[in-house]
This record gives structure tokens, C-alpha cells and sequence, in this order.
């Protein structure tokens, strides 16, 4: 059997069996091989096909139908149980590419089908890893806490108008805590040219749209608290961050990568920040920031890593860890540290859109919050396990069956369970409340 590449290329038909007899045989081999493959087809996604030819070349179908094969395999061999979402996300993907997609129609129906009536009627399962980070406690007192360090402050930004970003810098300046820089990522082509590979032209645009031209949050679904509505609530008249950072004197610099900002003068006392999106964090930005960077993870770590981690648990069946975890950012993907957790559960809401909304209302607070964590003077950090899996975009045919379990599940939830979405709505609106408060003696 053939070792285990950095880049998968052209397997001869005998190194493919041996692959396959490996994966079948559940042998320590057999599980890398079937990590990377399932790895490989994700991430190329919709482009798997295009990428397989170039790879592969004149075997480019002899490869495609051998993937197709082997989960197919895992599939059928774990049959009893709610299946590993990110298995069958990788079935469907390749199935795609390959070029008699129709003549496994039936298959993958019933695959599916399986799923939705088990996704609909198991009770929710729980993780299979738990982080045991500190669940997130709301404290005003804790924020206005005259025991912090007072380290300054820096703001990674995904764009002027990011809603999130926006928000962290008006509670950081609500709470009189000093802020060094605000720093933004350029819409550069080579920027331009990675989402439009990862998204895909309709996705991308859609993004474009809501969130740089309508300036409004990531789903039009109607939720009682939103990131659009936190930001309106902190900032009603700034729409741009730009225009905060100049009415505040704060140094703003616009960057094609972010390590340009380290062209700033580094104080000598330690320094933080803040990263609220944008792309990857190098060594050397993790070096500068001595105290850390503090990043925002829409999943449980360490189990759910990468992208779409809020669907992936809800199609494994964990219901009830739907998680924003908090942590500080090493150089490998979703590492670091954890620092605290809030976690929601997904029959209490009717759609994805609506579940995904009152999480990104959350996000501004649960990072400032992380903030203050680090900077207090008892501040205790949990390590994260170098364990989970690392995700990627969920296939079209899950997220159907995301909205119709979702909707099935909340309209049979019964009315006596503990209903954890008011208890954030009444956090949120607690919070605001006490910004206004503060503001208020200030004036005075």
C-alpha cells in the first residue's frame, strides 16, 4: 500500500485496492487514507471534477468511481447508527463528479431518506469529544472589573462594514478599554479569486450582496435578536468602521494580508486582539500578539473544525451543542486554547437561518467577554485536545434535510423543556440595557 501523500495524484488500479482492503480491514493505514480522501473531495467540492482530471488525467473516472466506492462502503457498514454527516457529504460530492451521477440516483435517495427519519425521531445524541471550556456567564460587573491588565487592543476586520466588527469596537469603547489599531482586509483579486473557488459564483454574490450592499446580517430569516440588531442597538448611525475609528482617533490601516499591520510600532507593554474574520493568521501575527488572538468559533472544538460546523453537528445528531466556542488562535486550524463556550440548542429554532442569526447576535458579546476573560488577573485557560475533524461546505441535498428536520423538531418539541434561546434574548437585551446605563453616568 502506497504511503500517505501530502498530495494525492495518480494511484495505479493495484495501490487503489490496497487502499481499499486497508480502509475495509479498519486498519490504522486504511483510517489515514480515509480521512484524506474524504478531505480531498471536500475541499475541492464542486470543482472536484475539474480537479480530478487534472490530477488524474486520462484515470481521472477510474479514481472518481474507486472514492465513490469506498463510501459507499463506509456508509453501508454503519447503517445502525446516525451516520458521520461529513461521510455522506463526501459520497454525495464525488457522486456528483462522476459521470453516471443518475445511475446511483435510487442509492443515494435512500441514504438520505434514512437519514431525515432518523435525524426526525432519535433523541439528541451527545458529542463524542467534549472541550470542557468554561461555559460563557454573562457579568457586567466582571466587564467594569478595575482588575484587568491594561493591555491595548487590535482589531482584525473581514471588511469596513462587517456588523461583528462594528460591534466589538463600540463595546470595547463603552467600556473604556484602550484600542490600538483597527485593521481591514482588502478585497484583493487573489482574495476575490479564493472565495470565489470555496463559494462558488451564486454564493459568493450572495454573501456580496447582504453583506457589503444591504450591510444586513447573513439570513433574511426574521429572529428577535440579530447582529444587525445589536449593531443598531450600539452604533444606530454607523454603518462603516471606519467612520468610528476616525470619530475616535484610533488608527485604522487597510491591508491586502494582515500581517502588514505589524509595520506598527510594538509597544512594549504586552498587546491583544480581537480577529472577527478575514482569512488565515500566520506565526508571526501570533508572536506579536503576546497575550494572544482571540477568535470566535462558530462550532464545539475541538470535535467540529473548518466551516459549516453549526450544520455538521445537527446532521450527526447533536441537537443540543450547537456551540460558539471562544479560543485563542495557534497555527493550526481551530487550535489554541479555549477560553469559554456558549451552546445552543437547534429544536428551539424553526430554521437554519433563524438559529445562525441569534448565534452572530451572540458573537460580538461572547468575544468580549473572552477579552476581559484573558486580560483578568485569574484568568484560567482550559487546553484544547488535539483531536475533532475538520469540515467543509455541506452538500445542497443535507441542507435540505437541515431545514426539514429543524422544522419537524421544533414543531415537536415539548412546551416544558428548558428554553435556553429566551434565557439569550434576555441576556441581550440585559446587555444593552447595561451599556446604556454606563453611558449615561458618563454623560452625567
Amino acid at each position: 500500500m502506497p504511503k500517505l501523500p501530502k498530495f494525492i495524484e495518480t494511484l495505479s488500479a493495484l495501490e487503489r485496492q490496497h487502499i481499499f482492503n486497508a480502509i475495509k480491514d479498519n486498519h490504522p493505514d486504511g483510517k489515514l487514507w480515509l480521512e484524506k480522501l474524504r478531505k480531498f473531495i471536500s475541499f475541492h467540492n464542486r470543482n472536484l471534477r475539474k480537479v480530478s482530471k487534472l490530477r488524474f488525467k486520462k484515470n481521472s473516472d477510474d479514481h472518481l468511481y474507486w472514492l465513490r466506492e469506498i463510501f459507499f462502503y463506509q456508509i453501508r457498514n454503519h447503517e445502525k447508527d446516525i451516520e458521520d454527516s461529513s461521510t455522506i457529504n463526501a459520497l454525495l460530492i464525488v457522486n456528483d463528479a462522476c459521470v453516471d451521477t443518475d445511475s446511483h440516483a435510487a442509492k443515494i435517495n435512500e441514504i438520505l431518506n434514512n437519514l431525515e427519519k432518523k435525524l426526525i425521531y432519535t433523541d439528541p445524541v451527545p458529542l463524542k469529544t467534549y472541550g470542557n471550556a468554561k461555559k460563557f456567564i454573562y457579568s457586567f460587573q466582571k466587564w467594569t472589573s478595575s482588575n484587568l491588565r491594561k493591555a491595548p487592543v487590535t482589531i482584525f476586520c473581514p471588511s469596513p462594514f462587517s456588523l461583528f466588527s462594528i460591534s466589538v469596537l463600540k463595546i470595547l469603547l463603552y467600556l473604556n478599554i484602550p484600542i490600538k489599531s483597527v485593521v481591514i482586509l482588502k478585497f484583493s483579486p487573489s482574495r476575490v479569486k479564493s472565495e470565489l473557488y470555496r463559494d462558488g459564483i451564486n454564493l459568493f454574490f450572495k454573501r456580496v450582496w447582504r453583506k457589503l450592499v444591504l450591510r444586513s446580517d447573513e439570513n433574511n430569516e426574521q429572529s428577535p435578536i440579530s447582529l444587525k440588531s445589536l449593531k443598531d442597538s450600539l452604533a444606530p448611525n454607523i454603518s462603516d468602521i471606519r467612520t468610528l475609528t476616525r470619530l475616535k482617533n484610533i488608527p485604522c490601516l487597510a491591508v491586502n494580508n494582515f500581517d502588514e499591520c505589524l509595520t506598527f510600532e510594538k509597544n512594549t507593554q504586552d498587546e491583544i486582539c480581537i480577529f472577527t474574520g478575514g482569512g488565515l493568521i500566520d506565526q508571526k501575527i501570533l508572536e506579536y500578539f503576546t497575550l494572544g488572538v482571540i477568535n470566535i468559533h462558530m462550532g464545539s472544538l475541538p470535535q467540529y473544525k473548518g466551516m459549516d460546523v453549526v450544520e455538521a453537528p445537527i446532521l450527526d445528531g447533536c441537537f443540543d451543542n450547537i456551540t460558539l466556542t471562544g479560543h485563542l488562535m495557534e497555527p493550526a486550524l481551530d487550535a489554541g486554547p479555549l477560553i469559554s463556550e456558549l451552546t445552543f440548542s437547534s429544536d428551539e429554532y424553526a430554521s437554519l437561518g433563524e438559529l445562525r442569526n441569534e448565534m452572530g447576535a451572540l458573537m460580538p458579546i461572547l468575544a468580549v467577554d473572552n477579552l476581559i476573560s484573558v486580560l483578568s488577573e485569574n484568568s484560567k485557560l482550559t487546553q484544547q485536545l488535539p483531536l475533532g475533524q475538520q469540515y467543509y461546505f455541506i452538500h445542497p441535498s443535507l441542507r435540505e434535510i437541515i431545514s426539514k428536520v429543524m422544522l419537524q423538531r421544533h414543531n415537536a418539541s415539548k412546551p416544558n423543556k428548558v428554553n435556553s434561546r429566551q434565557e439569550k434574548l434576555i441576556l441581550f437585551k440585559e446587555l444593552i440595557k447595561d451599556l446604556s446605563d454606563l453611558m449615561s453616568k458618563v454623560r452625567l
